[in-house]
């Protein structure tokens, strides 16, 4: 079968490898679309970034958000038969093949008739905003601050709008991005490229000072941090913005890839009692979750879809997907 095995930084080529062999239980999908993701990409850009990814010799296939059809099943699989399409997790999804072994079944969803191939690659993500959103357990009439309005943002704006009133803020350097976040429901869009969100959100909630801080107190009552930290990350960090325009008692959400340490002066964690939760992935109720969001219509990805490449193109499609200008999801379809 052909893959798309990855080397090293911006090294990624399509090569022929074995095709998985199967075990008693386990399903061979046949995939039909792949989503880029977020640690796909840090690893694509440095080389040396933790991602999931299958082993192939020397190399690795990445890609772990995708759908396909059951191709092939070994022994008895309950409620499942060839054909079928499926959506799941696992590590290669970059490939025409991929196993997904016994003791991963019960991620393994049938698909609604309802929900594309090309929707159920996204519904991974999707399930990464709704658990972040589920920590943050936002209340109607919030202030609530998006920055980075990638694949994750969005997904955070998507959801958020389904449970209640809300102001909506999103943050990014991208006008393009800036627009689907409209899109997708938000009120207030701040380019950072151009405005201080700290300095715009003291405009929007108004502010004050509390006693042992220099810097003005914000009334925003949650960020979630959907940017994090690149290795050439310069100025303020996302990270302090939102701590800054937070109000005494706000809630941080930690849901973006940090590539470099960040110096933080914690002391305003402790003065302003800011509640920091990291969010990392999901639960299989979140992702069943997110499933039926898609389905019901109440969240619509296919807009999110700005392209899609064939397997055999595969390095253009991280590429494309570094450009931030001009891509928010980019698929593999081989």
């Amino acid at each position: 079968m052909k893959a798309a095995v990855f080397y090293g930084a911006r090294d990624v080529r399509v090569e022929e490898v074995e095709t998985p062999k199967l075990e008693s239980g386990d399903v061979l999908l046949k995939v039909k679309a792949c989503g880029i993701c977020g640690s796909d990409l840090h690893t694509y850009k440095l080389g040396d970034f933790p991602a999931v990814a299958a082993d192939v010799g020397e190399g690795r296939i990445m890609g772990h958000e995708f759908s396909g059809e059951i191709a092939e099943i070994a022994g008895e699989v309950e409620g499942f038969k060839v054909g079928d399409r499926v959506a799941t997790v696992g590590a290669g999804g970059n490939a025409e093949y991929i196993r997904i072994p016994a003791m991963m079944r019960p991620a393994i969803i049938s698909l609604p008739p309802e929900v594309s191939l090309e929707e159920a690659a996204t519904n991974e993500p999707l399930a990464t905003s709704l658990h972040a959103v589920n920590l943050a357990e936002p209340t109607d009439g919030e202030t609530i601050v998006v920055i980075g309005a990638g694949i994750i943002g969005l997904g955070v704006i998507q959801i958020i709008k389904t449970m209640g009133p809300a102001k909506i803020v999103a943050v990014d350097l991208s006008d393009k991005r800036l627009a689907m976040a409209q899109e997708m429901g938000a009120d207030i869009l701040i380019n950072a490229a151009r405005e201080d969100p700290y300095e715009k959100m003291l405009e929007i909630t108004g502010s004050r000072n509390i006693l042992y801080m220099d810097e003005a107190l914000g009334g925003v009552d949650t960020v979630f941090d959907c940017a994090g930290a690149t290795v050439n990350l310069e100025g303020t960090p996302p990270m302090w913005q939102a701590m800054l325009m937070l109000r005494e008692n706000g809630k941080l959400v930690l849901v973006a890839i940090y590539e470099k340490p960040l110096e933080i002066n914690y002391n305003i964690v402790v003065r302003k009692g800011i509640k920091v939760f990291g969010s990392w992935g999901w639960q299989f109720d979140e992702f069943l979750q997110s499933l039926e969001l898609i389905r019901s219509g109440k969240v619509d990805r296919k807009p999110l879809i700005t392209h899609e490449f064939p397997l055999d193109k595969a390095k253009e499609a991280y590429e494309t997907q570094l450009k931030a200008d001009e891509a928010i999801k980019v698929l593999i379809k081989p």
